[in-house]
């Protein structure tokens, strides 16, 4: 089976209960459904995330321990 796409605008309402109409030829089942939505701009300074996320991570061995041995 070949997954399909479709994409739709809607606003959500105060009571965050969203009513979609789909097209028909969507056959009626099971779907997965997302929900794409703009976050707030970070205060944060540019990667910080991602530093702090490496910065958080146990060590888990030696530098020597993920290198490849160089070709000669």
């Amino acid at each position: 089976m070949t997954a399909k796409y479709y994409e739709a605008i809607a606003e959500v309402p105060a009571d965050h209960c969203l009513r979609l109409q789909l097209p028909p030829e969507i056959p009626a089942g099971p779907v997965r459904v997302a929900v794409i939505f703009e976050g707030a701009p970070s205060t944060r300074p540019s990667g910080q995330d991602i530093k702090d996320l490496l910065a958080a991570m146990p060590d888990v061995g030696k530098d020597e321990d993920f290198s490849r041995p160089r070709n000669q």
